[in-house]
C-alpha cells in the first residue's frame, strides 16, 4: 500500500463505526472496567470500534451541518462554548481573520498563569544552560505541561494548531536547546511567514545540534542537516536534487556551529572554500582570507530553496493534508501553491486560501490525534488542568499523552509525528483510559496529576434529557448525531431524574464515541 492509499483510510464510512460501537449498548460500558496505573476503575467499551479504518460514507459527518462549525472543528484544539458562540458572532470569515491575527486577541489569563505555574518554560538559553545537569529532573515536565495547557486554554486556537503543525515540519526532540527553538522559532513564526521558520531555524542551535551540523566542517563532511533541510523542510524528497546535491549543500553549510553557550556562530575556519553546485546554483572557489563571507553561500542557497516551485508545492500540499483532507484535489493544490508562490510565503495568505468555506464543508472527517484527542476532551468537558507542583514525579496529563505515544517533543526522528489515521487508529484502550483520566477525577490527594471533572456542569437542568443536550452544546456544538443522542438518553432508562453519577457515565460515552474523536 502506498503513502497516498494508506491516507485514504480517513475516507471510508464513519457510520459503520458508530453503528458498532453503540452497538455495545450502555450496559455494556457500565460493565467494563480496567485498571489504570493508578489502582481507579475506568469504564471505557468492552469491545474495540476500528475507527482508523472508517468515515462517513460521503466523506464527512453528515450530521455536521454548519459550515462554521466545521470551520471551528478544524482551527482550534476542540469545540468549547466560547469558540462556538464567538464564530456564531462573527461568522465564517471574521472568525478566520481573528484567528489569523492572534496578537489582537488577548491571551493574558492562558498565559498568565503558565508563566506563574512553570518559569522553566520561559527560561533564557543561559537560564538553561546552567540548569543542563538537572533538566530532565526539573524542567522537562513542567515545559511538556506548558505546551499541553496552553492548548488547552489558549484563546489562540489557530496558532496553536500551526504550532503543532510546525513543531513536527521541523521536528526535534525535547532538550535544553529544544524550548528556545520551539519558543523563538516555531512559536514566533508560527503564523509569519515560511522564510522566516527557515532562516530562523538553521540558525538554531537545537536543530544543528540535533542534526549533527555543529560536526559539519571541511575537516569532516557530516549531510544529515543538509539532507533534512532539502527532504523535510523545503523541496520535499521529490523535488529535484540527487544525493550528489546533499554532499555539496553539507560543504556549503560548512562552518553553521554554535558556540560554547549555545548560540549561533558561524566559524569561517570550518568552511570549505573550494567550488560546489547544488541544484544547477553554481558557488565558485574562494580564498579563506574571504572569512565571513562564506556564510552567504548557505544564506544564499537558503533562499533558493524557500522560492523554489517544489517548497511552493510541498508545503502546500502538506497544510491543506493537515486541515483539509488526506487526499487534496488538484485544484486544492494548484490554488494553495498559488498562494504561497505570490505571497512568498507568507503563512496567512496559504491559509486562507486553504480554509475556504467550498473547502470546508467538503473536507472529509479526519481522526484526531491523540494529542488533539486528548486536549479536545479536556476543553469540551470543561474539565480543570491544575498546576503539576511537582516536577520529579510522574503526572497523569503528560502520562496519559507517553501512553498514546504523543507527548510533545518525544517523536525521535526528523520527519515528526505522522499526520495518517491509519499510524494512530490503534491503541484503542489507551484512548479510552485517557479520557478516564480526564472524567474519573483520579487525582485524589495529588492536585493536578490529573483534570479536575465537574459533572455539575452537566446538570443544570437535572434531566435526562437537559443532560443530553449539554452535552450536546459543549462538545459537539449542538451537531450531536441521533443515533449517539439515543444511546446517551437509554443510559438513564426509565428514570425522570438525572444524577452526578449518571452525567458522568453519559458524558464519558459520548467523549469515548467515533464523532468526538474525528474533526
Amino acid at each position: 500500500m502506498t503513502d497516498d492509499e494508506s491516507e485514504m483510510t480517513e475516507d471510508r464510512d464513519v457510520s459503520q463505526g458508530r453503528r458498532v460501537f453503540l452497538g455495545m449498548g450502555a450496559a455494556a460500558l457500565a460493565a467494563t472496567a480496567v485498571t489504570s496505573r493508578e489502582g481507579a476503575a475506568q469504564q471505557p467499551p468492552r469491545r474495540r470500534a476500528d475507527i482508523g479504518s472508517v468515515t462517513d460514507r460521503l466523506g464527512q459527518q453528515a450530521h455536521w451541518r454548519s459550515t462554521e462549525l466545521r470551520l471551528l472543528r478544524r482551527i482550534t484544539m476542540g469545540l468549547t462554548p466560547f469558540e462556538v458562540t464567538r464564530i456564531g458572532q462573527l461568522g465564517f470569515t471574521n472568525f478566520l481573520e481573528e484567528q489569523l491575527n492572534p496578537t489582537s486577541i488577548d491571551d493574558t489569563a492562558s498565559e498568565s498563569v503558565l508563566q506563574a505555574r512553570y518559569p522553566a518554560y520561559y527560561y533564557t538559553q543561559a537560564q538553561l544552560l546552567a540548569r543542563d545537569s538537572v533538566f530532565w529532573d526539573e524542567c522537562s515536565r513542567p515545559i511538556m505541561r506548558t505546551v499541553i495547557e496552553r492548548a488547552i486554554t489558549s484563546r489562540r486556537q489557530l496558532e496553536q494548531r500551526m504550532v503543532e503543525f510546525w513543531a513536527d515540519h521541523f521536528n526535534i526532540p525535547l532538550s535544553t536547546p529544544r524550548v528556545v527553538d520551539y519558543r523563538d522559532v516555531i512559536h514566533r513564526y508560527a503564523l509569519s511567514t515560511f522564510g522566516d521558520l527557515v532562516r530562523a531555524s538553521m540558525r538554531s542551535p537545537a536543530m544543528l545540534i540535533y542534526l549533527d551540523q555543529v560536526w559539519n566542517t571541511k575537516y569532516g563532511i557530516n549531510e544529515n542537516y543538509a539532507r533534512e533541510l532539502m527532504e523535510l523542510h523545503t523541496v520535499g524528497w521529490d523535488g529535484g536534487y540527487t544525493q550528489a546535491d546533499v554532499n555539496a549543500l553539507a560543504r556549503v553549510l560548512t562552518g553553521w556551529t554554535m558556540d560554547g553557550n549555545r548560540n549561533f556562530q558561524y566559524r569561517a575556519d570550518y568552511h570549505d572554500f573550494t567550488a560546489k553546485v547544488v541544484m544547477g546554483q553554481v558557488f565558485p572557489a574562494r580564498p579563506p582570507a574571504a572569512g565571513t563571507a562564506g556564510m552567504d553561500e548557505a544564506m544564499n542557497f537558503a533562499e533558493f530553496l524557500i522560492h523554489h516551485p517544489a517548497t511552493a508545492r510541498f508545503v502546500a500540499t502538506k497544510l491543506l493534508r493537515w486541515f483539509i483532507r488526506p487526499d487534496p484535489t488538484p485544484a486544492q493544490v494548484t490554488a494553495a501553491t498559488t498562494a504561497f508562490t505570490t505571497s512568498n510565503g507568507d503563512i496567512k495568505t496559504v491559509l486562507r486560501a486553504i480554509l475556504t468555506p467550498a473547502n470546508i464543508a467538503t473536507a472529509p472527517a479526519k481522526l484526531k490525534r491523540p494529542f488533539h484527542y486528548y486536549v479536545s476532551v479536556v476543553r469540551g468537558t470543561g474539565a480543570v488542568v491544575d498546576a503539576w507542583p511537582d516536577p520529579a514525579q510522574w503526572d497523569g496529563v503528560t502520562g496519559h499523552l507517553w501512553d498514546n505515544a504523543h507527548a510533545p517533543f518525544s517523536w525521535q526522528t526528523p520527519d515528526g509525528f505522522p499526520d495518517k489515521a491509519d499510524y494512530w487508529a490503534g491503541l484503542m484502550v489507551n484512548r479510552w483510559n485517557a479520557v478516564s483520566s480526564v472524567l474519573g477525577n483520579w487525582s485524589g490527594t495529588t492536585p493536578g496529576r490529573y483534570p479536575r471533572f465537574n459533572p455539575a456542569l452537566f446538570l443544570t437542568t437535572p434531566t435526562p434529557l437537559g443532560v443530553v443536550t449539554e452535552i450536546d452544546r459543549r462538545m459537539f456544538g449542538g451537531e450531536m448525531s441521533l443515533p449517539l443522542r439515543s444511546e446517551l438518553l437509554s443510559l438513564f432508562g426509565s428514570s425522570t431524574t438525572a444524577n452526578a453519577t449518571q452525567a458522568t457515565l453519559a458524558v464519558h460515552l459520548a467523549a469515548c464515541s467515533p464523532e468526538a474523536q474525528y474533526y
